[in-house]
């Protein structure tokens, strides 16, 4: 019987604790059984690497992974040995990230569309995937037909597959304190993704933040990007849980759209989640979504010293080969013209940074009971 198969990408420097993301609390309302198996990867810089001996070197790795990006691939090579592992013929895929563990999460589906999913058995042939995929990023990011050799491999190796799902809160493409944002192949414009959801938000303004929106592959492609209220953790969580009802919102709406999609979803857990009705016996107490909540600043301190250097930036988001260069002086985002806004957000965002046009994304407070029925 075919399966979901939910694999889940955490932001940089992220991992279950007192202050957990979003994808940590999706993570926990899902239901695992033989209908719907679940993976969880912490964030790049999160962890020392294995091989890491000594207190000092486990922390220099750590640092790497923070300010650089090391580990990214290893990340992405660790969740596709477990789609190798888990998938059969007919299962679908769901993955879901935020900040850098969304961009983690996007270039898997971009490993999977240029070499397909490796058979079991050919573990031996992943170091060459991940060291042929990184070749190709200077055209990363655009719609480019895969190279001749790319479909030999996939043909003789790998299985064809398409990703049902990609759930993603505010996806950031520059992995760690460098210039230029690193772009992998298919990141940016996926033809395998069936359904596509992205929680961006409006008032994050860290230069090393900028937002990585999808462009459609294809005119079937489901793709929505909703921009709402805060800055990038106000998005996709990690905050205190008692300063997480902006976040809170972006979980909300995401639930709306993975559930719609088929993810099941323990109805008890996502209630007490969303700060509804939840049982003495979980802790800590959760908030609920709430439009009002107070914003962050995350631009302070020793981030306003990135602000002075020159930085490469889309000039129009979500179109391809758009790029320019600026000193970008704590500039807001760009909201571009046909943006779906989410509705509470229009109440709390100045009039001189809303589009010529734009589309208002009502919220849709989740009812569970009724909704889930074949959730459980």
């Amino acid at each position: 019987m075919p399966k979901k198969i939910v694999i889940c990408c955490d932001g940089t420097g992220n991992e279950f604790g007192d202050a957990n993301s979003n994808v940590v609390k999706l993570y926990s309302t899902l239901i695992i059984n033989n209908e719907q198996v679940g993976y969880y990867h912490p964030g790049v810089g999160t962890m020392g690497a294995p091989t890491a001996r000594g207190r000092i070197e486990k922390a220099w790795t750590r640092i790497k992974g923070l300010a650089f990006g090391a580990g990214l691939l290893d990340n992405v090579a660790d969740a596709y040995r477990y789609l190798m592992d888990t998938y059969a013929d007919g299962d679908q895929i769901y993955l879901f990230g935020f900040s850098r563990g969304a961009y983690t999460a996007r270039v898997l589906g971009g490993v999977l569309h240029m070499f397909g999913l490796l058979c079991p058995g050919n573990q031996g042939h992943l170091p060459y995937v991940m060291r042929m995929y990184a070749a190709r990023r200077r055209n990363a990011g655009r719609h480019t037909p895969t190279a001749g050799v790319d479909e030999q491999f996939k043909y003789t190796f790998s299985r064809d597959v398409r990703l049902h799902f990609v759930g993603v809160w505010d996806t950031v493409s520059s992995v760690g304190w460098i210039y230029d944002p690193i772009k992998l192949p298919f990141a940016g414009q996926n033809p395998i993704i069936d359904i596509g959801r992205q929680a961006i938000s409006i008032d994050e303004r860290r230069c090393f933040f900028q937002p990585m929106l999808w462009i459609s592959a294809h005119a079937r492609q489901d793709i929505k990007q909703v921009w709402f209220t805060g800055v990038h953790s106000d998005v996709g969580g990690s905050y205190p849980e008692k300063e997480s009802g902006l976040s809170k919102l972006a979980l909300e709406w995401m639930l709306v759209q993975a559930v719609e999609a088929g993810l099941l979803v323990n109805r008890s857990k996502a209630n007490c989640v969303l700060g509804r009705g939840c049982s003495e016996r979980f802790l800590p107490r959760y908030v609920p979504p709430d439009s009002g909540a107070q914003k962050h600043e995350s631009l302070a301190g020793a981030w306003w010293l990135f602000e002075l250097l020159p930085h490469r930036y889309d000039q129009k988001p979500g179109k391809a080969s758009s790029e320019g260069w600026r000193i970008p002086l704590g500039a807001h985002r760009v909201i571009p013209d046909h943006a779906c806004i989410y509705e509470p957000a229009l109440a709390r965002i100045a009039s001189n940074r809303l589009p010529t046009s734009f589309v208002r994304e009502p919220r849709v407070v989740f009812p569970f009971e009724q909704a889930m029925q074949t959730s459980a």
